[in-house]
């Protein structure tokens, strides 16, 4: 089953520059994750993922973990089927996947504060 499974193992050619910039992306995508676990309008969750999918490019050691993790396969295979798509579509995806992510965030922190005013 794993044999079948497709992956991405392109990585950022050995150049300095490109992988300076895709590492500070991906630690500008931890900081903007971390925030996201802590104020819940903000989909942390998926900047996470994202910083692990850009530090794999960079880094054939996360790389190598990131294939092992059930979950960030399913990610995987989800983005390289979203190749296929053209560009209208892929931004139409990725504002809507945002948009529900939001939404999501914004209806918990209701269900929380009516019930931190509930208490009261």
């Amino acid at each position: 089953m794993m044999d079948k499974m497709p992956t991405n193992t392109r990585f950022i050619p050995a150049g300095m520059t490109g992988k300076v910039v895709y590492s500070v992306i991906a630690a500008v995508l931890i900081i903007i994750g971390l925030a996201g676990l802590v104020v819940p309008v903000i989909p942390g969750i998926l900047f996470l993922i994202g910083a692990v999918m850009v530090l794999s490019k960079v880094s054939s050691r996360v790389h190598h973990w990131s294939e092992g993790q059930a979950w960030m396969r399913g990610t995987r295979i989800r983005m390289i089927q979203m190749k296929g798509l053209n560009p209208v579509a892929k931004i139409k995806f990725v504002f809507l996947l945002g948009a529900q992510s939001v939404v999501s965030g914004i209806s918990k922190l209701a269900q929380f504060s009516s019930k931190l005013f509930k208490r009261q």
